[in-house]
């Protein structure tokens, strides 16, 4: 569940989906090209947009990401990683959640910053608990 920090208030809805939408995928073979990665992924649903990262002089970074057109999408091809391995041209590669760059930690998106504070005394402000 993403929290509350990585939705932007103003169009919340849509910036969640968007998130909800795109998948990380690591461990391409150097010969996997955008259209052999829409053919596969798009037995889980509509691909709006593939990205195989690639180096200066065109060689494959081996990851890149999909965008599916629905959040269904990428939940039916994460759902299918649980049945078995994601295999592309040949090779086991690795699917989930893509996560924001400056974000490290895998378990981010599954942490909330808002904490439940209870029992206490009435006279208590909002200035003495920060």
């Amino acid at each position: 569940m993403l929290d509350a920090k990585d939705v932007d208030h103003t169009n919340g809805v849509e910036e969640l989906e968007d998130k909800l939408r795109k998948l990380f995928v690591g461990g391409l073979s150097e010969s996997t090209t955008e259209g052999s990665g829409r053919e596969y992924f798009g037995q889980f649903g509509e691909v709006e947009n593939i990205n195989i990262l690639r180096y200066d002089d065109g060689k494959s970074r081996r990851f890149g990401f999909v965008t599916y057109a629905t959040d269904d999408g990428a939940k039916k091809c994460l759902d299918e990683k649980k049945q078995s391995a994601h295999s592309l041209d040949e090779k086991e590669i690795e699917v989930k959640r893509a996560m924001p760059r400056g974000n490290r930690d895998r378990n981010a998106s599954l942490k909330t910053h808002k904490i439940f504070v209870g029992g206490l005394d009435t006279d208590v402000d909002e200035e003495t608990i920060k």
